[in-house]
């Protein structure tokens, strides 16, 4: 295997060369040079000379360009043998596990009618391609399909291998960096693509592997899709009412177009003839009702084709379905809902002999997945927001004076009262109000618009950042019923620090005593969904306690909805990254608390995460496979009690203690004197502020504090700099502390503890203190700089030989080779990018020009590709 990656690394770089060569002999020379001596661990004089040369050289962006390209092209080569490996979590396996332990296939197809996998797809700004380069990438992953292959085909070998040859020379004369601000539109641009091309081809795959493997009818996917893209207004003033509503328009539009060329297809297929098919009277009863919609030629044509017809029939209403979006009065011949399409559908099934019906099957499906709505949108706001929005309304309905500065008694006391009054019209607030307020109840006007015009699922959830006591919840609450939609909408507290995860239960066990949200649980089923992230916890205090006190916190959930009848369906805010909760997925979801999925896996998928696991059919199949695959094992296992133990006593009292000292010591160096300016320096924060990544802001608010630095830039930032800081700081001195007989045996019994300490020594690998120390340089005046360097020296030391040894390994991933081999021949190449970035920084800061600028914002974009992570 590692053989064939190296043939196809190999002809990828002398293509590459051969380009370069082409255009620019001179970055050739720089490139190579660079290239030979990173990969040959030169001496360091004679690296700083050609550095020097190369960054003084006209060529600066077109070197950068060729190592960012070459860590791309590796990219693709890696995820082609992933997808060729044997899948050890897939449908296939997870079908073949479960059979072999007892399930019979009656058990196997009941669970997959519930278990739903639920990916929220975000704006969050950690994709650092171009969507010129993620089209590019999705066509170069076909060609070299069919160049290595389909050895048997020469002539598709040649055309394969001239399209990968244009489209890298395309890329070789684009710039890696964005020119333009990235808007929120140009995010679901960028997504509604991948949705088209991959994504959705990919689920209609998973259900017809589904349905063949497990032999059930096209009922609804095990998946649900969300988007928090138009939704998501928490510190982004780009997300006004205006875009939300558009975005749901666009997301209609999009799936109602597709569904048509999706009827045109079928029209073209389905030329059955009434002489050789005869059809039910239920069918012919409904053409006959409709048959005068037809155009006089369309009448003529069909009169013996009723599949025909009837699938132009629903073309018609489709069309009047757009029409009517915008209509002040009812449309005729319409579809209201898509249950109407559907009830369509199975009518012509009905019609068609089994070995007639995949084309229409397939149509079924994508129609129970995607509904007329396309995504579920979440409305997520700043707990502040809603508070003195309900404070303003408040004070001007007599209900309360300064709602926001009330203790938390007597503010559970006014919602109480308000909570007993009849709704109230927001229409008739909105001209009193102020401009802030207005923006919110006009977003829960929106909401309601769009739950009338488009499907009662266009929104799914109400997402409160930040929560931190039970009047947040009651607050949106009562915002919700005035709009007639606390029936439709999940009222969800967003616990982000480890504070506010520990709080959790007592907020929901006091909300659980409320009649008003007793009665509101009632109208969602008993149902309760909860956000938790992962991304501030980590960066609130450090890896190992987030993770610890996440488990902990869902431990504590799961056990509280049992105590009282509560359904929790847990919504993990997770990225990309280590630091952000990333790693495997199938790995983190087999080790979660016992009954903490309840058949709903639900998860943010952001940025990068999206474009790799989905951006090809195969990688999506594949993933969506896995995460299916994975849930359904999982939800069996923990209804038969065959799931691994809970934590046992002892085993808790030593996680606990880990968590402690991992997060004083990492609160020690997160709270020194001088660690603010200290990252500021030793950190291309500055000009990872600067990228145009996403729509939203790098901070909620202007502020110096790093409270309010966003999670995202500060991952990207330590990444950066190598050091990766997040991913593993404070779990040195947390693992010195215990005896590494314990660890070693926790380790083995497997769950939690082993991903944790899996996921951190991946992160460990890709460590370089060699990068990190000439970013220190920049910082070396900053207030206790070399107390905090020898801090970061220390402890990534300990850490590092502590994780070698409960591994029981020599070298860091020595046992799992394919991936350490992947991290190991990109790393000359990013050190070579690390280099000229600080080279670059250096030469900026004697002489800050704009095209010194473009070259290290271009280094970063090489970077976060060579590494695969930004934020």
């Amino acid at each position: 295997m590692a053989q064939n990656i190296q043939v196809e690394l190999d002809f990828l770089q002398d293509l590459l060369l051969e380009i370069l060569q082409e255009f620019s002999p001179k970055s050739t020379s720089y490139f190579s040079t660079l290239k030979s001596l990173f990969k040959s661990y030169a001496p360091p004089t004679q690296l700083a000379q050609e550095l020097q040369a190369t960054i003084k050289s006209d060529q600066i962006l077109e070197v950068i360009k060729a190592f960012s390209l070459y860590h791309i092209l590796a990219n693709l080569v890696e995820e082609r043998y992933r997808n060729k490996q044997p899948s050890t979590m897939g449908l296939a396996k997870a079908h073949k596990d479960l059979s072999q332990a007892g399930f019979s296939p009656k058990e196997l197809a009941d669970k997959l009618q519930h278990i739903r996998f639920y990916p929220v797809f975000t704006a969050h700004p950690t994709q650092s391609m171009r969507r010129t380069f993620l089209e590019a990438i999705q066509e170069m992953f076909g060609d070299l399909a069919t160049i290595f292959d389909h050895p048997c085909d020469p002539l598709g070998m040649k055309k394969a291998k001239e399209r990968l040859a244009y489209r890298l020379r395309l890329l070789y004369k684009s710039h890696l960096v964005r020119q333009e601000k990235l808007e929120v539109l140009f995010e679901l641009d960028n997504l509604l693509y991948i949705l088209e091309n991959s994504f959705l081809p990919s689920c209609l795959d998973l259900c017809q592997q589904i349905q063949a493997a497990f032999k059930t009818p096209p009922t609804p996917a095990p998946l649900k899709l969300g988007s928090w893209i138009g939704g998501d207004r928490d510190g982004n003033p780009m997300v006004t009412n205006a875009l939300m509503r558009e975005v749901v328009a666009i997301q209609h539009h999009f799936i109602i177009d597709l569904y048509l060329k999706e009827l045109d297809k079928l029209r073209r297929e389905l030329s059955i003839s009434v002489d050789f098919c005869p059809i039910s009277a239920a069918l012919q009863a409904d053409l006959n009702e409709s048959y005068h919609k037809l155009d006089p030629t369309s009448a003529r044509l069909h009169p013996k084709e009723p599949f025909r017809a009837k699938l132009l029939l629903m073309q018609t209403k489709l069309k009047n379905r757009l029409i009517a979006l915008n209509s002040p009065t009812p449309i005729d011949f319409s579809y209201q809902h898509a249950g109407e399409l559907v009830a369509d559908i199975d009518l012509l099934l009905e019609n068609l002999e089994p070995s007639l019906q995949g084309s229409m099957r397939r149509f079924k499906n994508l129609v129970l997945l995607t509904g007329f709505h396309l995504l579920s949108l979440d409305f997520r706001e700043h707990r502040a927001v809603f508070v003195n929005a309900l404070s303003e309304v408040f004070s001007l309905l007599s209900l309360a004076t300064d709602f926001y500065a009330l203790p938390e008694e007597q503010k559970l006391e006014a919602l109480n009262h308000a909570l007993k009054l009849e709704p109230i019209s927001f229409w008739s607030l909105l001209p009193q109000v102020s401009a802030e307020c207005k923006r919110l109840l006009e977003g829960f006007l929106t909401m309601l618009w769009a739950q009338c015009k488009i499907a009662k699922n266009a929104f799914s959830s109400v997402i409160i950042s930040m929560t931190t006591q039970t009047s947040d919840l009651l607050a949106v609450l009562w915002l919700v019923k005035q709009v007639g939609l606390e029936k439709d909408l999940y009222i969800t507290p967003l616990f982000e620090t480890i504070e506010d995860l520990n709080h959790a239960p007592k907020i929901l066990k006091a909300l659980h005593a409320n009649p008003h949200y007793q009665a509101y649980l009632q109208g969602m089923q008993n149902t309760q969904e909860i956000m938790v992230g992962y991304s501030d916890s980590s960066k609130d205090g450090g890896i190992f306690a987030s993770n610890y006190n996440l488990h902990m916190a869902i431990c504590r959930l799961v056990a509280l909805g049992q105590e009282l009848g509560i359904e929790f369906i847990l919504f993990h805010g997770r990225g990309g990254s280590v630091s952000r909760g990333g790693g495997s997925l199938e790995d983190a979801l087999l080790s979660a608390p016992l009954f903490s999925v309840q058949d709903t896996l639900k998860l943010t998928e952001q940025g990068e995460t999206i474009s790799s696991r989905y951006l090809n059919n195969t990688s999506a199949l594949n993933n969506l496979s896995n995460i299916v695959g994975a849930l359904l094992k999982k939800s069996l296992y923990d209804e038969k009690g065959m799931s691994k133990n809970p934590i046992s006593p002892a085993t808790k009292e030593l996680m606990q203690q880990l968590s402690k000292i991992s997060y004083t010591t990492y609160r020690q160096l997160y709270t020194m004197h001088g660690f603010l300016e200290y990252f500021k320096q030793a950190t291309p924060i500055a000009f990872i502020q600067e990228l145009n990544l996403g729509s939203r802001p790098a901070k909620r608010k202007e502020s110096t504090k790093l409270e309010d630095l966003r999670a995202i830039p500060w991952v990207f930032a330590w990444t950066q700099n190598r050091s990766i800081l997040p991913a593993w700081f404070g779990v040195g001195s947390a693992l010195k502390s215990v005896d590494l007989a314990d660890l070693q045996k926790c380790y083995l019994e497997g769950g939690f503890f082993k991903v944790v300490i899996d996921n951190i020594a991946q992160v460990l690998l890709k460590v370089d203190l060699d990068t990190a120390r000439e970013y220190h340089q920049f910082a070396h005046d900053v207030p206790n700089a070399a107390h905090i360097w020898a801090q970061i020296k220390n402890e990534f030391t300990t850490s590092l030989e502590r994780i070698l040894a409960i591994r029981q390994e020599s070298a860091l991933l020595e046992k799992d080779e394919l991936v350490r081999q992947g991290i190991l021949f990109r790393t000359p190449y990013i050190n070579a990018l690390s280099c000229l970035q600080t080279e670059l920084i250096k030469a900026f800061k004697h002489h800050p020009k704009d095209e010194i600028k473009l070259a290290i914002q271009s280094t970063l974009i090489g970077i976060a590709q060579g590494l695969r992570n930004t934020g």
